[in-house]
């Protein structure tokens, strides 16, 4: 009896399973989410929090209701959460193994692509430095905050090159962070090792006939 109890309480006390979680992909399987896909710019947030307001006024002046422009104003709301929702969800690239073959797929390549791993022969950074300006925000005209703007520190930015035989691919168009660039670099590259790629530096020279 003492056995069946302490069972009974071992399931009350336990933590309940996780439901409706995102299955993890395959283990042939890698999805790239760039820093620059997950996070939004402040234009674009304030934005989306204003437009809700602009379609609320637009509507409502035009049809003289508030209801449609509460619609309105909902309509847009939602488009802007689903969208950002989206851009969460969806990778910019995704990798699929399958034997020797690489298939390449996303929002970075356009079209579907196929080769065979030894075609590809590296994935790289391409880095650059960059100063960016900051404004003097302590003037209260906008157009006057470039006199006294400021030149930043130099920091380098990047973007992961895939080199092929004849092309080389970019997984993003502008360069991110190099942390989130590195990072995702060196994930890819562990990726692709542990189906049996190579990058061409490191692959047996053919044996010379004499």
């Amino acid at each position: 009896m003492s056995e069946s109890r302490d069972e009974a309480l071992r399931e009350a006390y336990q933590s309940p399973r996780a439901t409706g979680d995102t299955a993890p992909p395959p283990d042939n399987v890698l999805h790239y989410f760039p820093e620059a896909e997950l996070q939004r710019s402040s234009v674009g947030a304030v934005y989306g929090l204003l437009s809700p307001l602009f379609a609320f006024a637009a509507v409502a002046a035009v049809t003289d209701s508030a209801a449609g422009g509460a619609l309105a104003a909902v309509a847009v709301g939602g488009w802007f959460f689903w969208r950002r929702k989206r851009k969460k969800s969806v990778p910019r690239a995704t990798f699929t193994i399958n034997g020797t073959s690489l298939a390449l797929s996303g929002q970075a390549f356009g079209a579907p692509l196929s080769l065979e791993l030894e075609q590809l022969l590296d994935v790289y950074l391409d880095t650059e430095t960059i100063r960016r300006v900051r404004e003097n925000t302590g003037s209260a005209v906008p157009d006057l905050r470039f006199i006294d703007a400021t030149v930043g520190d130099a920091q380098d930015v990047a973007r992961i090159g895939l080199e092929l035989q004849r092309d080389t691919l970019f997984l993003t168009k502008d360069r991110v962070s190099h942390l989130d660039a590195s990072e995702w670099s060196n994930k890819i590259r562990r990726f692709l090792r542990r189906h049996g790629w190579l990058p061409v530096d490191e692959r047996a020279s053919p044996a010379k006939t004499p």
